[in-house]
């Protein structure tokens, strides 16, 4: 029994040791894809890359971001509680719903431009009849109007130029309509007070996970 006994603990302390040793090269190896993750997504809709090794192998790169509130009073003076409480789950604390969060992420993190898809649609000079396609086809989901726009004849670069201003002006009609419903009309001072204190009651934080894909290993 003794030795069997010692022989488990034998074991356990090389395991633990392997462990610990794996997680140390597994984090080296994560920080090169990490770094090279944070360049291929910076100034991109983007939220996941892939990358491939040997034997599909797959690294997968996701950015993810972290709404959090900063002042629930601050918060109930900008939008009237009757539309609020659709966005928030009342508990020991609020807690922000994903739906709100969707609206108020890129107001706070600044992934927003001032005008509307139609305005962005516009700005395309599409053919009469695509750009009636257009109207209907971008929704402001950068890969879905990627893909429009690539079958419609856009080169990758200018795909990717348009989808991401369809995306941030997508975010803008978001916030217009946010606070349009909550009573301030878009272009006076109370409405761009309004902007102001959104931002000050949220905060956003992003982080970078990755995520490993394999076929099984003998």
């Amino acid at each position: 029994m003794k030795n069997s006994l010692a022989a488990a603990v034998n074991e356990l302390a090389k395991w633990d040791k392997l462990m610990a040793d794996g997680r140390k090269e597994m984090n080296k190896h994560k920080l090169i894809i990490q770094n090279e993750a944070t360049k291929d997504l910076e100034n991109s809709k983007i939220k996941q890359v892939k990358y491939w090794g040997d034997e599909q192998n797959c690294a997968v790169a996701t950015m993810a971001e972290k709404v959090e509130l900063i002042s629930q009073a601050y918060l109930k003076q900008i939008i009237p509680e009757d539309i609020l409480k659709d966005f928030l789950k009342e508990e020991v604390q609020f807690k922000l719903t994903d739906a709100f969060k969707k609206i108020v992420a890129p107001l706070a993190n600044g992934n927003y431009t001032e005008q509307t898809i139609a305005d962005v649609i516009k700005q395309m000079n599409l053919e009469p009849h695509l750009e009636k396609v257009a109207k209907k086809k971008l929704k402001g989901r950068f890969e879905k109007d990627l893909e429009f726009l690539r079958s419609i004849g856009f080169e990758e670069k200018d795909a990717e130029h348009w989808a991401y201003f369809a995306s941030e002006a997508a975010a803008w009609e978001r916030i217009v309509k946010l606070l349009n419903v909550s009573g301030y009309k878009e272009g006076t001072v109370e409405f761009n007070e309004a902007l102001e204190g959104i931002k000050q009651a949220v905060i956003v934080e992003e982080s970078l996970k990755i995520g490993v894909e394999y076929e099984g290993i003998d």
